[in-house]
């Protein structure tokens, strides 16, 4: 008899933040799922990575959103400020401003988010097993022991190191954040994005009127040789406080996609990877708690339909008008280069929501033809040409590495 052929499974989750909880929480209520066991490498109550702490769609985690919660600004939405470059002065005007609604957005703290997250979850029956990452023996052990695996440890994800495929990875983000004092009055209902003439940009998301996320990332190859005197560059010209340097934390996410589709299961192990170990962060916005948890409960979805080998496809598929969006916006950046024109696509989007930004490529589209100017000078380069060509045939990296 095969582990599978048990009238209930029990499930492992490595990796214990919001991917992993957005697992566990679906998978914990299935009938066909008995033990539903977290390993989690931090504890709960310690300091963790916590990214930019913008969840763009609160009503996919399941807490009442408070403070106590960690839910601390509901944000009316986010403004994006484009600017001519870097070598400019603190008080020079922005090209253009654009203001994009989010209803369901909340600045938050993250640690709480997952502390109050798990202690849910463990009320619920959830166990956990904490303060130690799994090694690659204990990785096997699990593997043997349980029915499913979910490996919501990131990218690159546990699985590929162990089975040292940690290069079919084809690209990533970094970032560095902090979480600073200042005033933060004059924009606590518009957290502020800051586009400076690179392929990425830095951010100050205000918790309160007095303490805000701040931060800086590059999406494109191009990279500074040091990070921590980016972000002080950062926030000098963008008036908000520069972090101490032993407060900053830097990571990186994926370029979504970032790995072939169907590298997402190993059908002979059981094995599911969600979240950034998918590969799947939008590689124009980030947006990685709200992707994680969207993965995980589509894998909860589908397993408890029986139909778990349909996941890559219908991960991808979900996943895909993202994708093409985000490479084209990015080609706003890539292969013009010019700040006057991302100024005015900015512009042009004014008043839509965050998630027609990164999840509807038919009403950007659709706003950015109103602007004929605009879209002329877009579509007028051969590289955007071939982006867009490339988006709608899914081209991706992977394909070519």
């Amino acid at each position: 008899m095969t582990k599978m052929d048990s009238e209930k499974q029990d499930v492992a989750i490595i990796g214990g933040s919001v991917s992993g909880l957005g697992a566990a929480e679906k998978l914990v209520d299935l009938e066909k799922t008995n033990e539903v066991r977290v390993f989690e490498r931090q504890e709960y109550d310690e300091k963790r990575v916590d990214c930019g702490e913008a969840i763009n769609d609160a009503t996919l985690v399941p807490l009442k959103k408070n403070p106590s919660n960690g839910f601390l600004n509901n944000v009316t939405g986010f403004q994006l400020r484009v600017y001519t470059g870097t070598d400019r002065s603190h008080d020079e005007e922005p090209l253009g401003v654009s203001n994009l609604r989010c209803e369901a957005g909340y600045i938050c703290d993250r640690d709480t988010v997952e502390q109050q997250w798990a202690r849910r979850l463990s009320d619920r029956g959830v166990l956990f097993e904490t303060g130690k990452s799994v090694t690659a023996e204990e990785y096997h052990d699990i593997i043997e022991k349980y029915d499913y695996v979910v490996d919501a440890t990131g990218q690159p994800s546990l699985t590929h190191k162990v089975k040292d495929e940690v290069p079919n990875y084809t690209g990533d983000m970094v970032a560095l954040n902090a979480t600073v004092e200042g005033d933060f009055s004059d924009y606590t209902n518009y957290p502020r994005i800051f586009f400076e003439g690179y392929v990425g940009y830095s951010w100050s998301f205000p918790k309160s009127e007095t303490h805000a996320n701040v931060g800086i990332g590059w999406a494109g190859d191009k990279r500074p040789n040091d990070y921590m005197s980016a972000l002080e560059g950062a926030a000098e010209r963008n008036g908000f406080p520069v972090p101490d340097q032993e407060d900053v934390n830097i990571y990186t996410i994926p370029r979504g996609p970032s790995l072939e589709p169907h590298s997402v299961h190993i059908p002979e192990d059981n094995i599911f990877l969600v979240g950034d170990a998918a590969g799947i962060a939008n590689r124009y916005q980030g947006e990685g708690i709200c992707q994680g948890i969207r993965s995980a409960n589509l894998l909860a979805e589908l397993i408890a339909e029986g139909r778990e080998s349909d996941y890559p496809e219908e991960l991808f598929d979900n996943m895909k008008s993202e994708y093409r969006l985000a490479r084209l916006m990015r080609g706003a950046w890539v292969e013009h280069e010019d700040p006057q024109l991302l100024a005015s696509v900015a512009e042009a989007l004014e008043g839509l929501t965050i998630d027609d930004i990164t999840r509807q490529p038919q009403r950007v589209i659709g706003r950015v033809i109103q602007h004929p100017v605009v879209a002329t000078q877009l579509v007028a380069d051969r590289q955007m040409i071939k982006r867009l060509f490339k988006a709608y045939t899914n081209n991706w990296e992977y394909n070519s590495a």
